[in-house]
């Protein structure tokens, strides 16, 4: 039983997919098969049921799989027990919002793999929500998210400073405030809106359940470029953080509309597992994602 097979076994659980392993650990997919078979060769029972081209973890394999995550986690620790901070290398996997990736994360990026070129870092952009999970199971190593404020009791969580979200519209738009008062006006304009798992979708929707405004057409996009380009074109109204539209508003391609409530403002935060060990190396990118990202 060697350490590669039990992170192919780990990334196979992860993914659910041989193919899809084998592509993240650049392997031939003959190499994760074998092993697989290696593993349930040496366990005497099998760790996936094979149900055509579909996989689905075993009772077993489940057990295992807890197991193999606090191994993998022990076997980072010896691996770094010795680095220092002149020296730091290994690997991280971070998780992070597309807005923060486009509009916040470059400089530290840069700055980081400057001082720290032997350092391997996997950058996963998602939702909110799904970037919990992979926290969860150990996916990524820590998630810098765009957001309310994050309660959950699993996790830790430093907060390091507040965007403000505004409504935009293209120019030739007519609605100038979202309110209880103009309803009947945004009912006959088209909503733009993240993905259904986004938090900033789910705000969105129930702030204008709250104004009793039910939009007669919604558009739903992945993407924060294609909402933007979509308003610029006159296609409706969204919700998105200042940040990511100063650019279509300096170019005045899109506007700003009011409200009736004081500033919405999401909170950038950086978010770890509680039970999660903090390499030398992960521990310093967090340091220098606070030292950064709080000067916005």
């Amino acid at each position: 039983m060697e350490i590669r097979q039990l992170k192919t076994f780990k990334k196979v659980v992860e993914l659910k997919s041989f193919s899809k392993t084998a592509k993240e650990l650049n392997y031939g997919q003959s190499t994760v098969t074998e092993h697989i078979q290696l593993l349930e060769r040496e366990i005497g029972i099998p760790l996936f049921d094979r149900l055509g081209k579909k996989i689905s973890v075993t009772s077993v394999g489940k057990e295992l799989y807890g197991y193999v995550v606090e191994l993998l986690d022990t076997h980072e620790k010896i691996k770094n027990i010795s680095a220092d901070k002149e020296n730091l290398n290994g690997h991280i996997s971070i998780g992070a919002s597309e807005s923060i990736i486009v509009y916040r994360l470059q400089p530290v990026l840069s700055r980081f793999r400057e001082n720290y070129p032997n350092a391997n870092i996997t950058l996963i952009s998602d939702n909110c929500s799904k970037l919990r999970e992979k926290l969860y199971s150990g996916q990524v190593d820590l998630t810098i998210t765009l957001e309310p404020a994050i309660d959950n009791k699993d996790l830790v969580v430093n907060k390091v400073n507040e965007e403000l979200l505004v409504f935009i519209s293209g120019l030739g738009n007519n609605v100038d405030k979202i309110s209880v008062d103009n309803k009947d006006e945004i009912n006959k304009e088209c909503i733009i809106f993240t993905e259904k798992e986004c938090a900033l979708r789910r705000f969105f929707e129930n702030y204008l359940y709250n104004k009793s405004i039910t939009p007669r057409s919604k558009l739903e996009f992945s993407t924060i470029e294609a909402i933007k380009q979509c308003v610029a074109s006159e296609l409706g109204i969204s919700l998105l953080p200042v940040m990511c539209v100063n650019d279509l508003i300096k170019d005045k391609k899109v506007k700003i509309i009011g409200s009736e409530d004081k500033e919405i403002k999401f909170l950038t935060q950086l978010a770890s597992h509680k039970n999660k060990w903090l390499s030398p190396l992960l521990k310093e990118f967090m340091k220098y994602c606070l030292e950064s990202l709080s000067n916005f």
